[in-house]
């Protein structure tokens, strides 16, 4: 085990503490007066299920399919525009990224026709030559968005390069819910498209499912925002854009006073 003292902090108040999963066990196993742990559901289940040992408090900031529905009354380019760019920014590696869409069949053509469009301005013919368009981050996570491709139907990309971690800005349709890209966080760049009939159906999907770590509607209809705001709960919410609540809570987090 390598410990780290952080400079120019107390170095015996502040070791960081670097490993994997046996370290990391093994700092579980220790008393606290507080856990603080961010990253994804099931290590969040054992991070809890270790501290209720010790009746240590803990805070879980975790990870989740952050959905976006996308209203009939929008204008579709600068959706395609703003989704885009939240999505499929650092290859898709963003915790609070757009997970997934849900829309209309009537919205959903238009709507690839638009990101086809988008993707080339954002990322030209072929995004492996464009240098503003990231790698996955290791090749077990390569491995596993490629097998998020084996179901639905790639409207947009599907392209893989496994020596160069590179998997083109993807697009899927023909989505079910119990389809394995929809099962946990994507983490990548694959944005699947669900269809549903209105936005009580939307909120129906939405509630059905773990809370959102974000949340996203894009709609010109401030009533229909309100009503999806006000009938779902997630870590974050944002309307007619993507991602940029992230820097609001970052604004907000160093207002808080440590401890607290």
């Amino acid at each position: 085990m390598y410990i780290l003292m952080l400079f120019p902090l107390c170095q015996d108040c502040y070791p960081v503490v670097l490993g994997g999963v046996e370290e990391t066990q093994e700092l579980l196993k220790q008393k606290y007066d507080k856990i603080f742990y961010t990253g994804g559901g099931a290590v969040g289940r054992l991070v809890m299920e270790a501290a209720a040992k010790n009746l240590t408090r803990v805070t879980l900031e975790l990870g989740g399919k952050s959905p976006c529905y996308i209203d009939d009354e929008c204008d579709l380019a600068v959706v395609a525009n703003r989704l885009a760019w939240g999505k499929f920014s650092n290859s898709g590696q963003t915790c609070v990224a757009p997970d997934y869409v849900l829309c209309s069949p009537g919205i959903q053509a238009k709507l690839i026709k638009h990101l086809k469009e988008t993707l080339f301005e954002f990322y030209g013919e072929d995004a492996r030559d464009s240098s503003n368009f990231a790698r996955i981050i290791n090749d077990r996570h390569f491995q596993r968005l490629k097998k998020l491709l084996s179901h639905g139907e790639c409207v947009i990309g599907g392209e893989t390069d496994e020596k160069d971690r590179f998997i083109s800005p993807t697009v899927l349709t023909g989505i079910k819910p119990s389809d394995p890209v929809m099962e946990s966080e994507i983490f990548g760049p694959i944005l699947p498209i669900l269809n549903v009939n209105s936005l009580d159906e939307a909120v129906e999907f939405i509630n059905d499912r773990d809370k959102p770590l974000a949340l996203y509607i894009f709609s010109t209809n401030k009533e229909k925002i309100n009503y999806i705001m006000e009938n779902t709960s997630s870590g974050g919410f944002c309307a007619n854009d993507t991602v940029i609540q992230a820097a609001g809570m970052e604004i907000q987090r160093e207002c808080i006073p440590r401890g607290a």
